[in-house]
């Protein structure tokens, strides 16, 4: 890449590069949390790329791409829907369902790490400990999936943030993810296994779904 020219314009550095085929112009962040990219000619191709606290997503036409660790872990599209439909209230309290919680520290590097993972179904609990973010998930999951061979419903604090996605990343290899999304947020995450099994993490209160 050559840089063609550079200048500071308000909040942000403008910078027209070119790879010697296309010739692409860079708004940069003064803070570097943001990059503006356009291909300049007659394809008009632009995307948004944002730093997270892991990660950074990117935002090209309707679609967002989120990125951890160089791979691209969830593609969200904005499609047409058809309006929420009243739901007829359930007429007796469920309590096949587990709850769940992700405990992260942050390194020296700066990046946030998960270390421990724990369910509670009212009776047993589910306990991973692993300095290794694989091998804490597979812990889980495996004893997840010999706990019963039924449907399973996980209520998850902070689903819809950054636990969520960390969790989705380590559930691909098990069968198909299908999350659900509402304004910009994670509702919920659906495992779809080979053995008919399914397991859906959902938000843990209608708290989360008001913000």
């Amino acid at each position: 890449m050559v840089i063609i020219n550079k200048q500071r314009i308000c909040k942000w550095f403008i910078c027209i590069i070119t790879d010697n085929k296309k010739v692409f112009e860079i708004d940069i962040s003064l803070d570097g949390l943001i990059n503006k990219v356009t291909v300049l000619g007659a394809s008009d191709l632009k995307w948004t790329d944002t730093k997270l606290s892991e990660g950074f997503k990117r935002e090209i036409g309707k679609s967002t791409i989120y990125f951890m660790d160089g791979e691209a872990i969830l593609r969200k599209q904005l499609l047409p829907a058809k309006p929420f439909r009243k739901l007829v209230p359930d007429k007796k309290l469920t309590t096949d369902f587990l709850t769940m919680d992700i405990e992260t520290i942050r390194l020296d590097t700066g990046k946030i790490s998960p270390y421990l993972i724990c369910a509670y179904d009212g009776q047993d609990y589910i306990t991973s400990y692993n300095e290794n973010p694989k091998a804490l998930f597979t812990s889980f999951i495996e004893q997840l999936l010999a706990r019963t061979n039924k449907n399973q419903t996980i209520y998850a604090h902070n689903l819809s943030a950054f636990d969520g996605v960390l969790t989705m990343r380590y559930l691909m290899e098990y069968g198909d993810v299908e999350p659900l999304l509402f304004n910009n947020k994670l509702m919920s995450i659906s495992l779809r296994m080979e053995n008919g099994q399914t397991i859906q993490w959902k938000i843990n209160s209608l708290f989360n779904m008001c913000i």
